[in-house]
């Protein structure tokens, strides 16, 4: 009988636990749907990752104290992710008006180091599950080096950002310190050299459109990054984005004023396209009283193909025309073609090169082929050489057509563009076009494969 008592008693005491247990997850479900209750669905997300585990940590301060003043509202969630200075832990961030709240600490590896694709995709999945938005905008915050991808370490991270920019004492503006340029990359963690590779940067937000929004693209991704507004960039990444914002040339240290690209926010909400460009006119207003090196531009990828489409048919034209003729009196219509084109590529006033030499703007460049074919074919013309076929004259002409045609493409597809004096003629969009040998990642990107 007190065994049977006994066995009374333990029943109850187990069944009393179990559902005082089922009274626990019934609230912890309870608490979780009403946080999700309380999370309505707002216009934007704003997600900037932050890899800060380098020389620009001061500057990634600078840029979250600008966005607390303006702050989440009814209209858009600002989220951070930013990594915690020295350690393999990353801690994401709540921004709202003149605070920063700290959600969650990630201490995991690799989701928990900056510069990995674990730490992009999992910073995403959490922005945009715990945040429900119409539209998403993923900012990349860091050095850039555009479509090449760097594989020595120190010697990117031995600059001090500051003497990135120097005072010219004629204009009072900063402008490049060009003799201390060193190559940078997208994304990189120094302390554990890690980095986004460009084809790990197209996996992770190829993820990001197949996993978590339901196979549509993000609205935006912005490179707050040095050279990444680039035609291969665009191509890498134009099968998962709408629109991208860069720069064509080196960023200061300081990077975005994200109080002005946020601001407004606090009254209405934007279109994509409409945020795009508001980011070059923030940039444009930030810096145009102070630096006299600068550029950014906001770039429809949806037609990027046709860019893609016409330097590929330009290059095969340029190739016929370099296999072309030799006549009996050994004149070299090849010889002529490369020294032009050489001549061409050199010169600053008919080719504009940015801070790495290796990156040329896609605009003056085509407007200066242009005039180039058609100045050939009046000199060619001159030349009292029979032999000179019909053809040559007929791939000249083709090709000034074709550069024209992608000048206007250029034109369309840059929605907004701001630029400096001292770069007049870039219009948004540059390529790469090395003047010795080709750099061995370049080789295995989607554009170099594909065109």
């Amino acid at each position: 009988m007190k065994k049977n008592i006994a066995i009374l008693l333990l029943v109850s005491v187990i069944s009393l636990n179990i559902k005082s247990n089922i009274s626990n997850i019934d609230k912890k479900k309870s608490e979780k749907y009403l946080f999700n209750q309380k999370q309505k669905k707002k216009s934007w997300n704003f997600m900037v990752y932050i890899t800060s585990n380098n020389n620009l940590f001061p500057f990634s301060e600078l840029n979250i104290e600008q966005m607390m003043q303006v702050g989440s509202n009814k209209n858009i969630n600002i989220i951070v992710q930013q990594d915690i200075y020295g350690e393999a832990e990353s801690k994401r961030i709540y921004i709202e008006k003149n605070k920063q709240k700290m959600i969650e600490r990630v201490t995991r590896p690799p989701e928990s180091i900056s510069g990995t694709p674990e730490s992009l995709y999992s910073f995403a999945k959490w922005a945009i599950e715990k945040y429900p938005a119409k539209h998403q905008a993923l900012i990349l915050w860091d050095h850039g080096s555009g479509i090449i991808d760097p594989n020595i370490w120190r010697e990117i991270f031995k600059l001090n950002p500051s003497a990135l920019y120097k005072i010219n004492t004629e204009t009072g503006f900063f402008e490049l310190n060009r003799e201390l340029i060193n190559k940078r990359g997208i994304c990189f963690n120094e302390i554990f050299e890690v980095y986004l590779t460009n084809q790990s940067l197209k996996e992770v937000l190829r993820k990001i459109s197949t996993n978590l929004l339901e196979g549509k693209k993000l609205d935006i991704v912005g490179m707050d990054a040095c050279n990444m507004a680039m035609l291969e960039v665009g191509s890498q990444i134009k099968d998962y984005v709408k629109y991208m914002v860069g720069s064509e040339e080196t960023e200061p240290g300081t990077g975005w004023n994200y109080n002005k690209v946020l601001t407004p926010f606090k009254t209405k909400t934007l279109t994509p396209k409409e945020f795009s460009i508001n980011i070059v006119n923030a940039y444009q207003k930030h810096y145009e009283r102070t630096h006299q090196d600068f550029t950014q531009s906001a770039i429809n990828l949806k037609m990027l193909t046709r860019l893609e489409e016409n330097i590929s048919e330009i290059a095969r034209k340029l190739i016929e025309l370099l296999n072309g003729e030799k006549s009996e009196e050994t004149f070299n219509v090849k010889e002529i073609i490369i020294s032009k084109l050489k001549s061409l590529r050199r010169n600053r006033t008919k080719t504009t090169k940015f801070a790495n030499p290796s990156y040329i703007d896609m605009h003056h460049f085509y407007i200066s082929i242009s005039n180039l074919t058609k100045k050939m074919a009046q000199e060619l013309s001159n030349i009292s050489i029979k032999e000179i076929s019909e053809e040559t004259f007929n791939i000249l002409e083709e090709i000034k057509i074709l550069a024209n045609e992608g000048s206007d493409i250029i034109n369309e597809i840059v929605l907004k563009k701001t630029f400096c004096s001292s770069l007049p003629f870039a219009q948004g969009i540059s390529f790469y076009f090395p003047t010795t040998k080709i750099h061995s990642s370049y080789k295995e990107t989607d554009f170099a494969i594909n065109n």
